[in-house]
């Protein structure tokens, strides 16, 4: 029996909004230092050409309400300065933390019809001829998809 898993073309807007799609190249950066401020990672990545788009992301509840997540995304105009970021920055040493600069790639969500529940690929059991189980309980996989 063939599980019933479709792929939607589901993305989640913290991660990839749908006009950055078209809108330059787009690049994660994590492990930024909680010190590092939006202005001052701003000002660093304009020296590596156009910024059309910077989402410098924060938490927006519990007890790190209001703090910095630890990573971000930038929008460039060409293909050129965004490698040319990825090239300076990944692996440099930024306040007290080593920046990890890579291209952002779109999360993927699949459905599964067998359970009607909504699960990043990360989340998905490995083998597509085994029923849809996993190790992880309920609430990890909800922590995961939070996250």
């Amino acid at each position: 029996m063939e599980a019933e898993t479709k792929t939607l073309p589901l993305e989640n807007a913290s991660i990839l909004s749908e006009g950055s799609l078209q809108e330059g190249y787009r690049l994660w950066i994590g492990n930024l230092d909680p010190k590092i401020t939006e202005y001052h990672l701003l000002k660093l990545l304009q020296k590596f050409g156009m910024v059309k788009q910077f989402d410098f992301l924060f938490h927006k509840s519990d007890t790190l309400e209001g703090q910095p997540r630890g990573y971000c995304f930038v929008n460039f105009e060409t293909k050129q300065e965004a490698e040319q970021a990825i090239q300076c920055l990944n692996g440099k040493l930024v306040l007290s933390k080593k920046l990890v600069v890579r291209w952002a790639r779109a999360q993927v969500k699949r459905y599964d019809h067998n359970k009607n529940k909504i699960l990043p690929i990360s989340l998905e059991p490995s083998s597509s001829t085994e029923p849809a189980q996993s190790n992880l309980s309920d609430t990890a996989k909800i922590k995961a998809i939070e996250a």
